[in-house]
């Protein structure tokens, strides 16, 4: 950069002849001060006076809170810079990467000078605003810059110096301006030096924030992605010391994951020695057996060492699969839940108070239950809990996703097998889950998708209370309670000849409804709050708090895919959720989580009729439900699913209107 002009009248004279003849005098006039002076002759800047543009506080606000992350990292710096510089006329500024400023310190005498100029939070000094400036003028260069008094192309502001830096971000885009502003008779040389060395200070601990920010979701990702995989993984350093291990690895080697790390490898297995020279050896290993015959238990294992550039081993990372003799039946579909009670059925709506209040009454028997909701509305957990509060809780609960698996085989996890009634049939026969889960519950989830054929085998067991295996022609008796849940209208199915009517008869001794999400919205406060202290233990976060605006963003959603796609949607948003833990609306961003918005119905204006016409609304409300019952034939859930309201309030009017009739299922 050239050395500053000296008198400030002959300078004013360069000044003059290029605002009133067009005339630049290139020797009085510095490189980047005359393109910038030409740069405001064609954008039409008004020298004498140029127009000024200043945010309102609502939009300034947001603009700030777009750029937290620069101004709570500047600040420090511009505390220093003003600390050093106080008492001598000038002042410090931050502008954003457009040239608005949003933060100014300095002494109330030269704040309120420039406050004259415009030269306060809310402005904006670009180029194309206020003409050559150090702030417009560096967001051009991209350089650090330093006008002096005449060099300002607005005659207004030609009392100022100003000095001006760039502050970049790790990819070295322009983020911001860090400025030094005075009054021209106070200049002093050293200014620019200060300004930029502050700037390099910002820049560096801006992209140390990034960078950690970075290093943080990295870490996050990592340790998700090591959570989700179904094999074994132990990673140890150079001298022997676990320094990661998945859940996977502790069911294996039967240790808590979390307080296996920090320890050394021999202290999770008494088979160690098998395991060590797998590490001492410094070779890779490549689906390799072992036998852990303390644990009773054969893994294979794959072995590599983790080197940094110039080869030295930083440690080691297995990957273990443990080996059983299991035969090749795909068994994915299957779950053994975790026991839950209706405390951890979350929710005191109306809706949410009834479904709970039907299921509890369905716990004291062994009748079969029938459980309808959406996808995503809790099913499995009403079938779980009811299970759990029932006399038969001590035995097993076994779920079984009839969607997930082919009629093939579906009939063998249902009914068992014996030895040879197929290829790969496993010797001496499989029992089903019908004998597995005896004297329990069979969860049979999505039972609407069972083929006819299933049907038929399914409704002889709830008869007889008999399975028969595979190829075998012996009945075995069993005492399996059944709870069927499906999102399917079964009593459609029935009269399309897709579902059998006598099993559905069978299974609907007692029905249970789950409202969706979008009618119990009054419950997803207290929802959100248990799904954020679910996810942030999954996360390992803690202390997140919630922000209003993030309950006021989830209320005004519909939430077509119910409390899955509410626990999918905070999940996401906690990911992105930055080191204060804090949720906030901003987080849930379209295009990445469900938008976010309230579907305001268009209406038509009615046409206006003769006073006679009109009816009382009572009385039409009243012939809408009537007539909807009729053209149901009386069922309930058709009728208002018919009408777009829950069954609970269909009930309501229909006592309210003395349309009720007695109901055959009880609840």
């Amino acid at each position: 950069m050239s050395p500053l002009p000296s008198p400030v009248a002959s300078g004013k004279k360069a000044w003059d002849l290029f605002v009133e003849k067009d005339l630049l005098d290139r020797r009085m006039v510095r490189t980047e001060v005359a393109n910038s002076w030409q740069r405001c002759r064609t954008l039409h800047v008004d020298p004498t006076g140029p127009k000024d543009s200043i945010l309102n506080q609502p939009l300034l606000e947001e603009r700030l809170h777009q750029k937290e992350q620069l101004c709570q990292v500047a600040r420090p710096f511009m505390e220093d810079l003003y600390y050093l510089l106080r008492g001598s006329h000038f002042q410090v500024v931050l502008s954003d990467e457009n040239g608005l400023l949003m933060q100014v310190l300095g002494d109330p005498d030269i704040l309120f000078r420039t406050s004259q100029v415009y030269l306060y939070a809310g402005a904006t000094w670009s180029e194309a605003q206020v003409g050559t400036n150090a702030i417009g003028t560096a967001l051009v260069e991209k350089t650090p810059v330093e006008i002096y008094a005449w060099e300002h192309f607005s005659q207004r502001n030609q009392f100022l110096t100003c000095s001006a830096a760039p502050i970049r971000d790790v990819s070295g885009t322009v983020v911001g301006i860090l400025d030094v502003s005075g009054e021209y008779r106070h200049a002093n040389p050293h200014t620019i030096g200060m300004v930029v060395a502050a700037s390099r200070a910002v820049e560096n601990q801006i992209r140390l924030e990034q960078l950690k920010r970075r290093l943080y979701f990295a870490s996050r990702y990592s340790s998700a992605l090591l959570h989700s995989i179904s094999d074994g993984v132990i990673a140890i350093d150079s001298d022997g010391i676990i320094t990661e291990l998945n859940p996977k690895a502790g069911e294996i080697f039967g240790v808590n994951p979390v307080l296996a790390k920090g320890r050394p490898l021999n202290q999770i297995s008494g088979d160690h020695e098998a395991l060590l020279k797998f590490w001492s050896d410094g070779k890779e290993h490549e689906n390799e057996e072992i036998v852990m015959e303390r644990l009773g238990k054969k893994v294979r294992t794959s072995v590599s060492q983790l080197r940094d550039e110039s080869g030295t081993v930083l440690g080691t990372l297995a990957v273990f699969h443990e080996v059983n003799d299991r035969g090749p039946l795909r068994r994915t579909a299957i779950v053994r839940s975790h026991r839950h009670g209706f405390e951890e059925i979350v929710g005191e709506s109306p809706a949410m108070k009834s479904a709970k209040e039907c299921a509890q009454l369905a716990s004291r028997g062994s009748s079969t239950v029938l459980i309808l909701g959406e996808s995503g509305t809790g099913k499995e957990l009403f079938a779980n809990a009811i299970h759990s509060a029932s006399a038969r809780s001590s035995h097993p609960f076994v779920a079984i996703n009839c969607a997930a698996m082919p009629e093939g085989l579906i009939e063998s996890e249902l009914f068992g097998y014996s030895e040879g009634s197929f290829t790969g049939a496993k010797r001496g026969g499989q029992a089903g889950k019908f004998e597995v889960a005896n004297g329990g519950t069979v969860f049979l989830d999505e039972i609407g998708d069972m083929s006819l054929n299933v049907q038929a085998k399914l409704l002889r067991v709830l008869q007889e209370k008999k399975v028969t295996r595979i190829g075998s022609a012996v009945e075995i008796p069993v005492d399996t309670r059944i709870i069927a849940a499906t999102h399917n209208d079964l009593k459609a199915q029935v009269e399309r000849g897709a579902f059998r009517e006598d099993l559905y008869y069978r299974l609907a001794v007692i029905e249970v409804r789950v409202p969706p999400l979008r009618e119990r919205i009054e419950d997803l406060a207290i929802l959100a709050k248990c799904l954020v202290a679910k996810v942030a233990g999954k996360l390992e976060r803690e202390n997140v708090r919630i922000d209003d605006s993030f309950i006021a963003r989830l209320n005004a959603y519909k939430w077509p895919g119910n409390v899955r796609e509410l626990e999918n949607v905070i999940e996401r948003a906690m990911v992105r959720m930055g080191p204060d833990n804090i949720l906030t609306a901003d987080l849930l961003q379209p295009g990445e989580n469900p938008t976010i918005k309230v579907n305001t119905p268009k209406c038509k204006p009615a046409p206006i009729r003769a006073d006679e016409d009109v009816r009382p609304l009572r009385e039409l409300e009243k012939k809408a439900i009537a007539e909807a019952i009729s053209v149901c034939h009386g069922n309930v859930q058709r009728t208002a699913a018919q009408l777009g309201i829950g069954r609970n309030t269909l009930y309501r009017k229909m006592r309210e209107y003395e349309l009720i009739r007695p109901s055959p299922s009880g609840c």
